[in-house]
């Protein structure tokens, strides 16, 4: 019996040393300093914000954005100070930047990859537990969106056009159809502190996201192929009659969404 239990020990011996070579020879052959260096990496661009939710302004826009505030006149005395994305702040302030416990950065990488319309059209009755994690990304379109009219603007006013012109007439309808759907963040801002199913709010934010992106879409294809029409009226006025509707749908669109926000405030169906 004790010799048994000699065998046995001296069987267990070598089995720990026999795995113990097999560690050993496994960590000799990890790249420890591979995975040192890409831990300082992926650091040093969390600390860049390139897995922000909302990304910093690039460095273009931050120097459009230094040059356009360089041009503008003091404020009068006594008169705060225009901000210059106002919905961002307010973004920040509410933490509605914040990511939800438990999402992983390349959950909200991917968000970034897809179309609102699609992604949040079905999610009215999911539970606010997951929903949740949604919130995030439904901000940062928005405020993406705050950002992106201003890029718009620049590429406007830059449009080739003379007084009483055809162009003229064509800078305008286009700036007004900018500033309706444009309205889509005030809705956004009115209605995103109010306490409703989180469902419901994903499925809403999304139309709205995609009403916008839609007819900003729309104004940057025709900025883009602005000297086809060129001094043809008829064409010009079929674009106008196009325009005008596009600013009618955004009007009747907007009503629905406002409803249905504020039907879920109030607890009624839709």
């Amino acid at each position: 019996m004790a010799k048994s239990k000699r065998q046995l020990n001296t069987v267990s011996v070598k089995m720990t040393e026999a795995m113990e070579n097999v560690i050993s020879e496994q960590l000799s052959n990890f790249d420890f300093d591979g995975i040192l260096k890409r831990a300082e990496a992926i650091d040093k661009d969390i600390k860049d914000g390139k897995y922000a939710i909302i990304p910093p302004l690039s460095d273009e826009e931050q120097r459009l954005l230094d040059a356009e505030i360089a041009k503008r006149a003091p404020s009068p005395e006594g008169v705060p100070e225009a901000h210059d994305f106002p919905l961002h702040e307010m973004v920040i302030e509410l933490g509605l930047d914040q990511p939800a416990e438990g999402a992983e950065p390349e959950f909200y990488e991917d968000l970034k990859k897809k179309n609102a319309a699609t992604v949040y059209k079905n999610m009215k009755e999911i539970p606010d537990s997951i929903a949740r994690k949604y919130i995030p990304d439904l901000a940062r379109r928005f405020v993406e969106f705050e950002r992106r009219i201003k890029r718009i603007e620049r590429t406007l006013w830059a449009l080739p056009r003379e007084d009483r012109s055809l162009e003229e007439d064509r800078f305008e309808i286009l700036t007004e159809l900018l500033d309706k759907a444009a309205q889509g963040l005030e809705i956004w801002e009115e209605h995103c502190q109010r306490k409703i199913p989180l469902g419901h709010r994903c499925v809403l934010e999304g139309e709205l996201i995609h009403l916008i992106d839609s007819k900003f879409d729309l104004i940057d294809k025709i900025c883009g192929e602005f000297d086809k029409l060129k001094g043809q009226k008829s064409d010009v006025d079929d674009e106008r009659d196009m325009l005008r509707y596009e600013i009618r749908h955004c009007d009747m669109i907007f009503t629905e969404i406002h409803e249905k926000f504020l039907k879920s405030y109030l607890e009624m169906e839709w």
